[in-house]
């Protein structure tokens, strides 16, 4: 356990060789007594993007130590991370004929014939793997592959399966796990347009939750009656959510979001101060309070970021709303210098917050870096495997997609996008190479770090040739979904969901 922690703390030192030095230190200790350190060694490779020698090393621990759960599921989650869906698949099933009762297994297999199986074998190939999976798996996970199964069924248009895997998982699950079953079955209900089902679910969903989780399936009625386009409905619950579940910060984000998208700014900023007096502690809220200080002024947002910094500075979300001010090309602290340090910082603090890599992306392509760099930024990423953020989602348009595809949709997203704004961020940089606004601007973000600094009124930005873009357009990484928050009326039903529900995910 104490050379375990000695190899991360190396890592996070970037001492990798030494990491190594002490890995080689266990060749005669017995396979038994050194797996789990071993397997901390192919996870370090892998995380170095030096895949062949983690696959050595996971070769010879599947070979030397089968009979360990975690590295089958780790070894195929590698595979997986490498886009190699086949051969997880393969580790994947050899590991269930290891280990026939180890449950990650089950779900990691599922979610790799769903990827991999042509469309006339996938459902086949997923039913029959559900089969054989409550046959042989622990009887307390049996609901939780029907759950999964029912999700599968939905994904490829299967309502009644769906609906019928979802009566097998209720039927196994305990009693205090059910309120969970009802909320996804609301949401597939939901996916076809079954709005009056999908509200009975929510209200069996709500009756049998316990207490403290009471306020999750609010927060999910809520949404469907924002979605039915009664915001009025929506408003009521999640009055009714923040008074009984106070400790939920979700209810007051969503209390913000509700208001964002209705396009009632002063209520939603009202909002966010309330919800702030709550969770002062929590990032999210502060970082939305720094997107709607937008409306008022590059200087009211940097007020807010530095308020932000005292309170939560090791908050990434915060880091990376720094770091959007920085790159709005029409901000007047346009600054690509100091926008690189920002997201340096919200990468490191919280990893998992996929916005920050986009934004880095975005950085990356305005600053011409070279390949090398954006071959790491795209390690750092496949390696924290984000899992929330609003431009995070919008890239992820499966919940299949890989973290390096959902990077791949990035890019073509933010190539896209820069293409056709070029003359704006052209403009841009222009203005940032004069020597009175890069002043300007360096002063104005040493203010909000602490640093001193004065303010002086800018001109704004003048750009050149036909494209028509606004300051609001570039809050986030994407002119696209900047948009959609500002048209929710003009998207479509699926559009509006997507916007709505975000990549939340209702997970067993």
């Amino acid at each position: 356990a104490l050379m375990l922690k000695g190899i991360k703390h190396l890592e996070r030192m970037g001492e990798l060789r030494m990491a190594r030095s002490l890995l080689s230190q266990l060749y005669s200790v017995p396979i038994n007594q050194s797996w789990r350190t071993l397997l901390e060694g192919a996870l370090l490779e892998a995380r170095a993007g030096q895949t062949d020698t983690a696959r050595r090393i996971f070769k010879f621990l599947l070979q030397q130590a089968p009979w360990y759960g975690p590295v089958w599921h780790e070894a195929c989650r590698f595979e997986q991370r490498c886009n190699h869906m086949q051969e997880a698949l393969h580790v994947a099933e050899s590991g269930l004929v290891q280990l026939p009762r180890y449950g990650p297994l089950w779900f990691c297999a599922l979610r790799l014939h769903e990827c991999t199986a042509s469309k006339g074998d996938l459902l086949r190939a997923t039913r029959q793997l559900v089969e054989r999976g409550v046959r042989h798996i622990s009887k307390d996970l049996v609901w939780k592959l029907w759950f999964e199964s029912a999700q599968v069924e939905e994904r490829n248009g299967n309502l009644q399966r769906a609906r019928a895997a979802y009566v097998k998982s209720v039927a196994t699950c305990a009693a205090n796990l059910r309120w969970k079953v009802w909320l996804g079955g609301a949401r597939t209900e939901l996916c076809h347009s079954q709005f009056a089902v999908s509200q009975a679910l929510l209200e069996q969903a709500y009756k049998e939750s316990p207490p403290k989780t009471r306020a999750i399936v609010m927060l999910e009625q809520s949404r469907l009656h924002e979605l039915c386009g009664n915001a009025e409905q929506s408003r009521k619950l999640l009055r009714g959510a923040r008074k009984t579940n106070r400790q939920e910060w979700k209810v007051f984000l969503e209390s913000v979001l509700l208001e964002l998208r209705s396009q009632d700014m002063q209520r939603a900023l009202k909002e966010a101060h309330q919800a702030l007096k709550v969770h002062r502690g929590t990032g999210r809220l502060w970082a939305v309070l720094i997107q709607l200080e937008h409306a008022h002024g590059v200087r009211r947002q940097l007020g807010v970021f530095q308020q932000a910094l005292l309170e939560v500075p090791k908050s990434g979300e915060v880091w990376c709303e720094g770091a959007r001010i920085c790159l709005n090309p029409f901000s007047e602290c346009f600054n690509l210098k100091a926008a690189h340090n920002f997201l340096d910082f919200a990468i490191e603090f919280t990893p998992q917050y996929g916005d920050s890599f986009i934004e880095y992306l975005r950085l990356q392509m305005l600053m011409k870096a070279p390949e090398e760099e954006i071959e790491r930024l795209w390690q750092l990423c496949i390696n924290a495997e984000p899992n929330y953020g609003t431009l995070w989602f919008h890239c992820k348009s499966s919940v299949l997609l890989t973290t390096r595809q959902v990077m791949q949709g990035a890019t073509e997203l933010l190539q896209r996008e820069l293409r056709e704004y070029r003359h704006v961020y052209e403009s841009a940089v222009k203005r940032a190479e004069t020597a009175e606004f890069s002043q300007a601007a360096s002063a104005a973000v040493a203010a909000a770090l602490g640093e001193g600094g004065g303010e002086s009124a800018l001109p704004p930005l003048r750009v050149e040739g036909s494209v028509v873009a606004e300051a609001a357009d570039f809050v986030t990484g994407s002119v696209t979904l900047n948009r959609m928050h500002r048209r929710l009326d003009e998207l479509s039903f699926e559009e509006k969901r997507s916007l709505i529900y975000g990549g939340d995910m209702i997970v067993p």
